[in-house]
């Protein structure tokens, strides 16, 4: 459909084109032509415009299907990652000490 309409513009554009080069008016009024591609190219916006919106819709209806469960963090997992971070914070401190012994 939308390669119709481009052709038919194409041949509009022509035809202004025509009326530039020799003077004369084309065939047919311009125009309800131009009223008439502009009708067509509105219609051909909505139905994009309306089939875009129906598939977001159908992306968010998916989306909130597939809701994730919150995971939670176990007592023993959440003590191993302080013990760790702990461990990261002495050996910056132990670095720290020996650097300014060094100086």
């Amino acid at each position: 459909m939308l390669r119709i309409l481009y052709i038919s513009l194409y041949r509009k554009e022509n035809e202004v084109m025509t009326l530039k080069k020799t003077g004369r008016k084309p065939k047919g009024n311009l125009l309800k032509e131009i009223d008439a591609a502009i009708a067509l190219l509105t219609h051909v916006r909505s139905l994009v415009v309306s089939t875009a919106k129906s598939d977001e819709s159908e992306r968010a209806n998916k989306t909130q299907s597939k809701k994730i469960k919150k995971r939670t963090l176990s007592p023993e997992g959440r003590e191993a990652i302080v013990a760790a971070q702990r461990k990261r914070w002495a050996k910056v401190k132990r670095q720290k000490r020996q650097a300014s012994k060094t100086r």
